[in-house]
């Protein structure tokens, strides 16, 4: 296992954190530091998914691959608690797998570290929420974008994308497909890096692409049914 010290992550325990340790541990490549934020009531029986095992708690996962840790009893990205561990962080470089729709402010992007965030979507075309269904129905395919976080949401400077077909079970697209997607890229991204010590990285065009809102749920449900 490569463990890549400038790089850290901070995460909850969902399908999306599942899915990068699945695939961190399958191509023997992680982060040298992990902060895992913890809700206590939140119910961490995921559904099972034909991608990637979605059953085996990020906190095991994490702890069976020696990555050192810290854990936090919140899920709130803005605690001071969460802000300290992160500017204490032997790291550079923090992987986002923090809760869904939450926009990092001022005083965690300006801390001294960067935020690799993988978005579901083809950037600068797809920006905001639920992205993944927009695409499906506009286009017929699935899209990812790897990207550093600024202050505006998904226009930070791109450091890959790549698009994928749409998978034939349309039913694990939120818990299955789109954080298997995401750890592809991820791994690809890390995999690089691990071999050039660096980021390859593109400024998208101010001005560009569209920005989306939560689907609404008649067109997501058309979306999985493959209407």
């Amino acid at each position: 296992m490569r463990k890549l010290n400038s790089i850290g992550l901070l995460a909850i325990d969902s399908s999306r954190t599942r899915a990068y340790l699945d695939a961190m541990l399958q191509d023997e490549v992680c982060p040298g530091y992990a902060i895992l934020m913890e809700d206590k009531e939140a119910d961490l029986d995921f559904p099972p998914v034909s991608y990637f095992d979605n059953s085996t708690k990020a906190k095991d996962k994490i702890s069976a691959m020696g990555i050192p840790n810290v854990v936090l009893e919140t899920h709130d990205i803005h605690n001071p608690q969460v802000l300290r561990e992160i500017k204490q962080s032997p790291t550079d470089v923090i992987i986002y797998s923090g809760p869904s729709g939450a926009i990092l402010g001022e005083e965690l992007l300006n801390c001294g570290k960067r935020f690799l965030h993988v978005h579901p979507g083809r950037l600068p075309d797809y920006r905001g929420s639920t992205t993944f269904y927009y695409s499906i129905l506009e286009e017929g395919v699935c899209g990812a974008s790897a990207l550093f976080l600024d202050k505006h949401i998904d226009t930070g400077p791109i450091l890959g994308i790549r698009e994928y077909p749409v998978p034939k079970n349309r039913r694990e697209l939120d818990h299955g497909y789109d954080p298997f997607i995401r750890s592809d890229l991820l791994i690809r991204i890390l995999k690089e890096y691990a071999e050039t010590s660096c980021f390859r990285e593109v400024d998208q065009v101010s001005g560009s692409g569209e920005t989306y809102f939560i689907i609404h749920p008649v067109l997501r449900h058309i979306c999985i049914l493959g209407k």
